[in-house]
Order: structure tokens, then C-alpha cells, then sequence
């Protein structure tokens, strides 16, 4: 790996602590100037998003729970996506841009909502509906934040003989829908697929989160890059959820 994606490496995860630590605007700006940086660097898209998930990781692996743990993945959706609105400004120059911040601003938008919603306690004090509810919600937002036509969302937990699914679709496509749901092998619906896993805090997958058929074009890096930080929030939500639902069936004494 080369000295300059070390050097920011280090910047990037020490600007990150900070923020954790004490979010701000002010902090929230140096996401910003991190991927102004990294463009001037040649540094790419993959490279960044690679470069915030190590600096996630180590942070969430010094978490002192699964609450801290979601408050982290939260913040780190907002700086990532501060640094990869700059990217994206200055690599495509001011005018298209323009309008992709805009719309970068709104998928942040939308996943602080999302976040705030998976964190909400009541989601998990459901023990009977509360998986398939935040697993639905996660799919709608996937699909509708990167606008593809079908998601399915999975997780199958230790001592569940079935996985839970959720799937999201245009509401005009009930032939796609059904064949997302039962075939075995949906990544031959047209228009493309993109996929990631949702993985636990000590590394077990838990499910996973898959995108079919984008409404303008191939999927992009941007794409994956906010899927990825999207099934981060998932995951967390995933196991907070199911820590709740271990001790309400806990016995009491």
C-alpha cells in the first residue's frame, strides 16, 4: 500500500476519533476537507471507502456495547458521507456536482432518520415482529436511497432454523417481485446486482443485503459505499435487537 494512502489512513481515522468523541459541525467539516484530500492524492472512491471502514472498525471494536456501538456506526455514516460529497464535488466538477450534493445530502438525510429509527428501542421490545419490521424498513430505504428496482434483505440467526426476509419492489413489477422471493439465483433479473453482507461485531455474517436492477445505469462505488455503510447500521441494529429479545426471554429471578 502506498505512503500516501497510510498518511491518510492516519488522518483520516485520528479525524474520525475526534468527531466520535465530540460531533460537531466543525468536525463534520474536516470529513469534507478529508475528501478534497484524497482526490488531490489520486486517491479513488474504493480507496476511501476502505480507508473509513478500518477507521470504523477500530473504533467499534474499542466500543464498550452494543448502544455505543450503534451511536458510532451512526457518526460514521455522516462522516463518510461529508468526505465522499467532496469527493464526488470535486472529481466531477462544480455543475453536476452541484446537484449530486444535493442529493448526497438527502441520502444523509435519510440514513439519519434510518439510523435514528434501527437505534429506537421500541423496534426491539417487540420480540415476536421486531427482526422482520427493522429488516423491511432497512430494505425500503436500501432500494429507495439507490434507486433500484428490487431489494432483498436476509439475516439468519443462531437457534432460527428459517431465515428472516424482507424484500422491497416497484410497486408495478409483481412478476419480479415473486421471482426475487423464490428463485434461487434472482441476480438473473436484468439491470444488474449489488450485494453486501451484514456481518456482527466479532465477525459472524449475519445476512445480507441485495440490490437488482438500477434505474439509471450500472450500479456505481457510490452505490456500494452507501450500501455498505447502510448494512453496518443494519447489522448493529441486527444485534441489539436480538441481545433485547435474549432477555426478555431470559427467566427472571
Amino acid at each position: 500500500m502506498s505512503a500516501n494512502i497510510e498518511r491518510f489512513r492516519t488522518s483520516y481515522a485520528a479525524a474520525f476519533r475526534s468527531y466520535a468523541l465530540a460531533p460537531s459541525e466543525a468536525a463534520l467539516r474536516t470529513a469534507y476537507e478529508l475528501g478534497r484530500n484524497a482526490v488531490g492524492q489520486g486517491l479513488s472512491m474504493l480507496d476511501l471507502a476502505v480507508v473509513h471502514h478500518d477507521a470504523l472498525l477500530l473504533a467499534l471494536r474499542r466500543a464498550s456495547g452494543v448502544d455505543e456501538a450503534v451511536q458510532l456506526t451512526r457518526l460514521g455514516g455522516e462522516f463518510f458521507l461529508e468526505a465522499i460529497s467532496a469527493f464526488e464535488m470535486v472529481q466531477r466538477g462544480f455543475r453536476e456536482a452541484r446537484d449530486s450534493a444535493l442529493l448526497e445530502r438527502r441520502h444523509a438525510m435519510m440514513l439519519r432518520q434510518l439510523s435514528n429509527l434501527l437505534a429506537d428501542a421500541s423496534l426491539a421490545l417487540d420480540a415476536s415482529d421486531s427482526l422482520q419490521e427493522m429488516l423491511q424498513l432497512v430494505a425500503e430505504q436500501a432500494r429507495e436511497l439507490i434507486g433500484a428496482d428490487h431489494c432483498l434483505a436476509t439475516v439468519t440467526l443462531a437457534g432460527h432454523r428459517h431465515s428472516i426476509k424482507a424484500i422491497s419492489s416497484s410497486a408495478t413489477d409483481a412478476g419480479a417481485t415473486a421471482f426475487v422471493a423464490s428463485h434461487s439465483r434472482p441476480e438473473l433479473l436484468p439491470g444488474g446486482r449489488l450485494a453486501t453482507p451484514l456481518t456482527a461485531l466479532d465477525g459472524r455474517e449475519l445476512g445480507s443485503i441485495q440490490l437488482f436492477g438500477r434505474h439509471e445505469g450500472e450500479f456505481t462505488e457510490v452505490d456500494e459505499a452507501v450500501l455498505v455503510n447502510l448494512a453496518q447500521m443494519a447489522a448493529a441494529a441486527v444485534e441489539r435487537a436480538w441481545l433485547y429479545q435474549q432477555a426478555s426471554y431470559a427467566p427472571k429471578g
